[in-house]
């Protein structure tokens, strides 16, 4: 073969593409396979670690309960057997007996321990190490399984007792005769003010059903925090006495009215709210003599808290406001006073900066109403804006068990 036929012959191969089709598909075919199925992979392995989390943090959640429950007589042992269970009955239904002793040989449960005046505390921590078997097409990358870890911390005090100094600060301003959305079933029909109709008598206003108003709905949510805290509190006695709470309370509209000193127990707070706030209240809104007189009630210069609570060998207590309303801060009109509104605030600032902590409870309030109360809350957890009889009781409830230290919660 001459040279210039030999270099004819190079070029015709070079030139034929006939054959790259189908040697790019088997070059690039592990690959395709591989991507597509890391794709369809990562969606389950989310899917999983969540499933993990959620199991983490609801079984750390029922140990945490369970030994606050038991009061502090529940061992370890019993405790991190109520996570393992729920474990097991979560995430080991659909796995072999080898992957069953795989996950709970991974599957740590650790429980920490702290005691105070308050009582002890439990940290419970729960740790879930599952190797998950992949899709096969990851094969291609040479990765058959991966390895995926969830941890939920939860928290809880079994209470021997906590020494508190509460005083409530509450509405009982014209609006606080409105209507809620629940009916009274114990009533055809009774006076039934709103926005629209207030000013007129009983009688024009009569209708039926009968609703409840936001006045029986804030005597019932203090009820409420009366029997929860005497519920959580080791010394409480029939008659309404404790040798670890003291309460008091302020009523308030425009004007200010007569206070319930602090005072041992809780049965002189219930007597005060049934007697200071009438079935019909009326007024505008004014909160800054009754803040006031809370502050100066439990602020750290006035020792008469501390003094109180050491008579009871309490060395530490902690001090709270419950501050509610309905409405905006008017003072003796129907228009929001800027004024106002800023000296609550500042008072609000200044018993925070002394280690008082406020709950506040915006019940059913208009915009400005809801913003003064979340700046006065210590913390977004101690704030609350229930819209219904049902959720100011339940907010009241709550705000009596983190007072008393009787909740469980997640801390992760």
């Amino acid at each position: 073969m001459t040279a210039s036929a030999d270099q004819k012959l190079k070029r015709r191969f070079l030139a034929d593409t006939s054959g790259n089709f189908g040697i790019m598909t088997a070059i690039l075919l592990p690959i395709l396979l591989g991507v597509a199925g890391a794709g369809m992979e990562f969606a389950n392995v989310m899917q999983v670690k969540a499933d993990l989390q959620n199991t983490a943090d609801s079984a750390a959640l029922a140990a945490a309960t369970e030994a606050r429950v038991k009061k502090g007589d529940a061992t370890d042992e019993e405790i991190k057997e109520i996570a393992k269970a729920f474990i097991a009955s979560q995430q080991l239904k659909n796995l072999t007996e080898e992957e069953r002793k795989e996950l709970e040989k991974n599957s740590p449960i650790s429980i920490a321990t702290t005691e105070d005046a308050r009582g002890k505390t439990y940290i419970i921590e729960t740790t879930i190490n599952r190797q998950l078997q992949l899709n096969p097409l990851i094969g291609f990358f040479g990765t058959k399984t991966i390895n995926i870890s969830a941890t939920g911390i939860a928290k809880s005090t079994v209470n021997k007792g906590a020494p508190i100094s509460m005083y409530l600060v509450l509405d009982r301003s014209g609006s606080m005769s409105f209507k809620t959305d629940t009916i009274n079933t114990a009533k055809k029909s009774c006076p039934n003010y709103t926005a629209n109709n207030w000013g007129k008598s009983e009688a024009q206003v009569t209708s039926s059903p009968c609703y409840v108003n936001k006045a029986t709905s804030l005597k019932t949510a203090v009820g409420f925090l009366v029997a929860t805290l005497n519920k959580a509190d080791p010394t409480y006695t029939a008659s309404g006495g404790s040798q670890l709470v003291r309460t008091g309370a302020s009523v308030y509209t425009h004007e200010s009215y007569p206070a319930q000193s602090i005072t041992w127990g809780t049965s002189s707070i219930v007597s005060y709210v049934d007697k200071q706030i009438p079935e019909f209240p009326t007024g505008g809104t004014d909160a800054r003599s009754s803040l006031t007189a809370a502050y100066n009630a439990l602020k750290k210069t006035n020792t008469v808290e501390a003094d109180a609570h050491k008579s009871k060998e309490s060395e530490s207590f902690e001090r709270y406001i419950v501050l509610m309303t309905d409405g905006e801060m008017t003072g003796n009109s129907a228009a929001w006073n800027s004024g106002i509104d800023q000296s609550v605030r500042t008072t609000c600032e200044t018993a925070k900066k002394d280690g008082i902590k406020i709950f506040s409870v915006a019940f059913m309030a208009p915009d400005k109403g809801k913003s003064l109360l979340q700046y006065c809350a210590s913390s977004a957890d101690n704030y609350y804006a229930p819209e219904n009889m049902e959720q100011i009781v339940t907010a009241f409830g709550e705000i009596a068990r983190k007072a008393a230290g009787s909740i469980a919660t997640l801390t992760n």
